[in-house]
């Protein structure tokens, strides 16, 4: 008897103990951000600028952690064994959600089920890139100089979407070039000014302060039509018709994160893409915002999966 009251207070002195903490108003301490790739990427842009937005709406610390590798799958799994408790947050990609359940012949996590998803920052063209000083101004120029120079010419990648839309062009255009693998995109995009790589794709974002430096030279764009950034450079499809790509940024948490932090976590994504400021930075950058419910965007995760499925098997890429 004298030990099950000594246990009833065991019990007691514990609720008692985690009372308050369970009571405290969501955030009350800081919240990190993993993101899956390295400095550079629109991955990690768009979580600085939301990380500062939260910082500035709710008062608490918000930190970014970049944990780059294996096309994202490093900092992704790193997101899944988390606490789900609200403050281990992680963006989410079509290189982490989508083209990743067909790259991989095993996920260390499910893109459904291991997650909650809190919505959708937006979709983002990629641009084909070549340094300033290349021979070929252009995707037909860029063909015929690469069936020139069959096995003499690399191109770049760091992340699903750059990996896959040059893959499509190389099946596409049936070019005798390889690709190299890096750790980051401003990796790649360091290579590629150095000429030790011929050409890559990056998203819009990653790629336009390289543009506006005159160090790369943007010659066509993956999107089904003409970028506002640079209205001048022609899309892929208007030398291969029906070539179409785009990639998203998301925002997503340990699966079992409460449902009112969801939801309050996703009106807040809302209210950064209202705020002019914010939403300017992404659309001068390339990035179409597009706000939704955990509810629609978890639908449009699964259209993305499926056409991401369509992607990687018309570029031919061989599970890993």
């Amino acid at each position: 008897m004298l030990a099950l009251i000594r246990t009833v207070w065991s019990i007691l002195g514990l609720l008692l103990t985690i009372a308050p903490a369970l009571a405290q108003p969501y955030p009350s301490k800081p919240i990190r951000i993993i993101v899956p790739f390295g400095p550079g990427s629109a991955s990690d842009i768009t979580a600085r600028r939301f990380a500062q937005f939260l910082q500035d709406q709710w008062k608490q610390p918000v930190v970014v952690e970049d944990r780059p590798g294996a096309n994202g799958v490093i900092g992704t799994e790193a997101l899944k064994n988390a606490a789900p408790d609200g403050y281990t947050l992680g963006i989410a990609t079509n290189s982490t959600h989508a083209a990743a359940l067909y790259l991989f012949k095993k996920l260390p996590y499910n893109a459904t089920e291991d997650f909650e998803h809190i919505g959708l920052f937006g979709v983002i063209g990629t641009v084909a890139l070549v340094p300033a000083a290349s021979p070929f101004k252009s995707i037909p120029e860029l063909v015929a100089f690469a069936k020139a120079n069959p096995g003499k010419m690399f191109f770049g990648y760091a992340d699903t979407a750059s990996q896959v839309s040059a893959e499509l062009l190389k099946a596409r255009a049936a070019l005798p070039v390889e690709g190299v693998q890096y750790r980051g995109i401003a990796d790649a995009m360091t290579d590629l000014v150095g000429g030790r790589i011929h050409f890559m794709f990056a998203n819009y974002i990653s790629s336009s302060g390289q543009i506006r430096g005159g160090k790369l030279l943007p010659i066509a764009v993956t999107e089904s039509q003409r970028s506002a950034l640079w209205p001048e450079v022609p899309t892929v499809a208007e030398t291969f018709p029906g070539y179409e790509l785009h990639a998203f940024v998301g925002l997503a948490a340990p699966r079992g994160t409460p449902k009112e932090i969801v939801l309050k976590l996703n009106e807040a994504m809302r209210s950064a893409m209202a705020d002019p400021a914010f939403k300017d930075h992404l659309v001068t950058m390339g990035m179409r915002p597009k706000p939704l419910t955990p509810e629609d965007y978890r639908a449009f995760l699964t259209r993305e999966a499926a056409r991401w499925k369509e992607y990687v098997k018309t570029a031919k890429i061989e599970p890993q």
